[in-house]
């Protein structure tokens, strides 16, 4: 954490030298308007200043030969002056603490968003949602609080040293006294601060579970209502609010018990400091009077708030300090998986992709997904692949846009190996339309053109054209600029589908990936949607994930996947002939959707 905030100080310099700066002034000026009350109690008893310690003997003179009327009408004078500086500094202080906290807030945020842009989806995969959304959002948001906290304490730091410095000057003795009560509210401060640092770590779990499991609510609704259980979910969530409250109750409870302790030891401190002063100076002799302790008093009492400040933030940063962990422990790169990018850019495919002996698993000790699988895509040609459910069909596409590497084997592009390749250029070569396809809650325009930002009207257009969507778009209340709803949601499956492959198309791609794009529709819209991407898949290395076989009987290659090998190959015509696995698949579908017909 260090490093990072002096990474964020380093390149905020003037912000920060201005927060030092203007804390110190205020520190300096709630000095000298203490140090005001001496002239007043000396013109009242008539005292000279001879007696009273530096500095306040230097302010005292500033006032000698004044009478009584004189000093008082001086002094708030002065009081207004020292009091409009103050107000003037600590206005400064407060804005630069602001915008040092809107810097530190934007830095952790921007972090936690770039960590989740570079690490592999493996990691990504492997947590909740809803946790990483907390972490980014709501953790970060503690850092920037800690910047208000600690940039608050530094006028009160300051001012705690010099009114110290003040209350030695008039009596170190006194100030023996009245640190021995510091003493003892220490001990008593550790052990407020270790109970909120467990606090804190109760409430930073029952968030992240609160909003895991408000979005996965958000995300279940259909699911929730279709089976009726709106009463449990609900009872469920009421649980996991009651949680958070208890969390924060302890929390707050802890806190909150650090005020009435400090005003406890400062009444028994003020106490302790009467009854010394009693014998230490009244029956002194040495011209320490009753001035010097009231003054002493007025500066011991000014110096409890910013201490109960300073020792309150002392708690509210331990009750915080897992909010600061799992931020630090997310940005951390050490633990975590990364894809090096290649430094090759690929601006076309021109003659193909191969799997060479490729071998994968998404827990490396666990049992391979993909096993030895070797097969070649030429520029132009179409390749079908199916297999039973979880025989590894999506596994292939995975890796081929590169969101994972095999343990073993290559990727071969161009007789190039992927891993070589600059990311970013490859995956600009490559369109995916699959079955579960995700939307923006935008446009159609700002859907179809996410691929291409930059795209024309034109061309938004002819890719809608092509993927046989223009006309439905047409027909929608805003056109092109209707509202597409969440994930979609005011669209229909054949609809989604045909969006998706103008959204895959925009960019010309030169190899088409179909991952099951078709199984969730109807006879009507799959007929739609197979035309276009027929029409879309000309001159183009295509690659359809198969679950209705009709989808890729014209296939030039049809790879069968069965626990990770690839079993058979060829047309769908030798497949049938050779029976195995292929022909009995084939066979049951055939079965489905009789059995279908006849219940329709």
């Amino acid at each position: 954490m260090i490093k990072h905030f002096k990474t964020i100080l380093l390149h905020n310099r003037a912000l920060a030298i201005g927060l030092l700066v203007t804390g110190f002034f205020v520190s300096i000026m709630e000095g000298l308007g203490l140090g005001l009350v001496m002239p007043l109690l000396e013109g009242i008893k008539g005292q000279a200043s001879s007696g009273i310690p530096f500095p306040f003997n230097r302010i005292s003179a500033f006032f000698s030969g004044m009478n009584i009327i004189e000093r008082v009408r001086s002094v708030a004078l002065f009081l207004v002056i020292v009091t409009v500086l103050k107000g003037i500094a600590l206005y400064l202080n407060t804005i630069s603490v602001c915008r040092l906290q809107m810097v530190v807030t934007k830095y952790y945020r921007m972090k936690c968003f770039d960590q989740l842009m570079e690490v592999g989806m493996g990691y990504i995969n492997k947590q909740k949602t809803a946790h990483l959304q907390t972490i980014g959002i709501t953790h970060t948001e503690k850092l920037g609080a800690l910047v208000n906290i600690v940039g608050g304490l530094v006028p009160k730091i300051f001012t705690i040293i010099v009114l110290m410095v003040m209350l030695v000057l008039l009596s170190w003795k006194l100030t023996v006294v009245s640190l021995f009560v510091v003493a003892l509210t220490s001990i008593l401060l550790r052990t407020i601060a270790h109970k909120a640092e467990k606090a804190g770590k109760k409430l930073t779990k029952s968030i992240k579970d609160i909003n895991h499991a408000m979005l996965n609510v958000l995300l279940g609704m259909k699911v929730i209502r279709l089976f009726r259980r709106e009463g449990d979910i609900s009872k469920s969530y009421e649980n996991e609010v009651d949680r958070v409250n208890k969390s924060m109750l302890d929390l707050v409870k802890t806190r909150r018990s650090l005020q009435p302790l400090f005003e406890i030891s400062g009444v028994i401190g003020l106490a302790l400091i009467l009854i010394a002063g009693s014998f230490l100076m009244l029956s002194s002799g040495k011209g320490e009077g009753l001035a010097v302790i009231l003054t002493f008093i007025l500066i011991f009492f000014r110096v409890l708030p910013p201490a109960l400040s300073f020792n309150q933030a002392r708690v509210d940063i331990k009750g915080d300090l897992p909010y600061y962990r799992e931020v630090h422990q997310f940005i951390e790169t050490q633990d975590k998986p990364y894809l090096r990018n290649g430094s090759k850019v690929i601006k076309r495919l021109h003659k193909g992709i191969e799997f060479c002996a490729v071998e994968f698993g998404y827990n490396p000790h666990e049992t391979m997904v993909l096993r030895k699988v070797s097969f070649k895509i030429s520029k132009g040609a179409k390749v079908g692949i199916v297999g039973s459910t979880g025989c590894g069909k999506s596994t292939v596409v995975e890796l081929l846009l590169r969101f994972y590497d095999p343990q073993r084997g290559r990727i071969l592009i161009d007789g190039v190996d992927l891993k070589h390749l600059d990311l970013y250029s490859w995956r600009r070569c490559v369109g995916v339309v699959s079955q579960d396809t995700f939307f923006f809650h935008d446009t159609v325009r700002a859907n179809i053109a996410f691929a291409k930002p930059n795209a024309t009207k034109e061309e938004i257009e002819y890719a809608a054209k092509q993927a046989y969507a223009h006309n439905f778009i047409q027909e929608l209340p805003q056109g092109y600029d209707t509202l597409v709803g969440e994930r979609g949601a005011l669209l229909s499956g054949g609809q989604k589908q045909r969006i998706a492959i103008a959204r895959a198309i925009i960019m010309q791609p030169d190899v088409l990936i179909f991952d099951e794009a078709t199984s969730a529709l109807d006879t009507e819209s799959e007929e739609i949607v197979q035309k276009a991407l027929y029409e879309v898949g000309r001159d183009k290395a295509v690659i359809t994930i198969a679950h209705r076989f009709s989808t890729i009987y014209d296939s030039d290659t049809i790879l069968v996947l069965d626990s990770g090998k690839i079993v058979q190959q060829g047309m769908h015509k030798q497949l049938l002939q050779q029976g195995g696995l292929y022909s009995r698949l084939v066979q049951m579908q055939a079965v489905e959707t009789q059995n279908a017909d006849v219940l329709s």
